[in-house]
């Protein structure tokens, strides 16, 4: 289970040894980045897969497969993230820096499970804008060589 920039940068097109993207953010709003390691002659390929990736997450559903396997994937690290001290003190941490009340441990996994492709879908196009986005790259200049 790698999701869907994973699945189609790296297995599909073979483009990186890795790709992911995360949210950012913290009680304001943040960034939404994608990670990728890339040769460097494939750099200018990956990040257009990228960033189509985006555009058609906010274009059209994402299929059952995928929503399962990430509900599945954030419904399950939760459990495991309470198995430590540390990881109790960082989620009530968070608990308390996001005001997410003190039932969001009893709500978590309901409201996560709520969630539609649809949903994915009207997020994705309002905030996955690929028209703004800075870009940052580093490593060789692919035209030097």
């Amino acid at each position: 289970m790698m999701g869907r920039l994973g699945e189609t940068v790296r297995e599909r097109q073979g483009l990186a040894y890795y790709s992911y993207s995360a949210l950012d953010a913290d009680v304001g709003i943040g960034p939404w980045v994608a990670f990728a390691g890339v040769n460097p002659q494939n750099v200018d390929q990956a990040i257009d897969s990228i960033l189509h990736e985006f555009e058609r997450l906010g274009q059209e559903p994402v299929s059952d497969e995928e929503l399962s396997d990430s509900i599945a994937n954030m419904t399950g690290t939760l459990p495991l993230r309470l198995e430590t001290n540390d990881g109790v003190a960082s989620i009530l941490l968070n608990m308390e820096w996001f005001g997410l009340g003190l039932d969001y441990l009893q709500t978590y996994q309901g409201r996560i499970k709520a969630i539609t492709a649809e949903d994915v879908q009207r997020v994705a196009a309002q905030y996955l804008r690929t028209d703004a986005y800075t870009l940052v790259t580093a490593g060789p200049d692919p035209s030097e060589n």
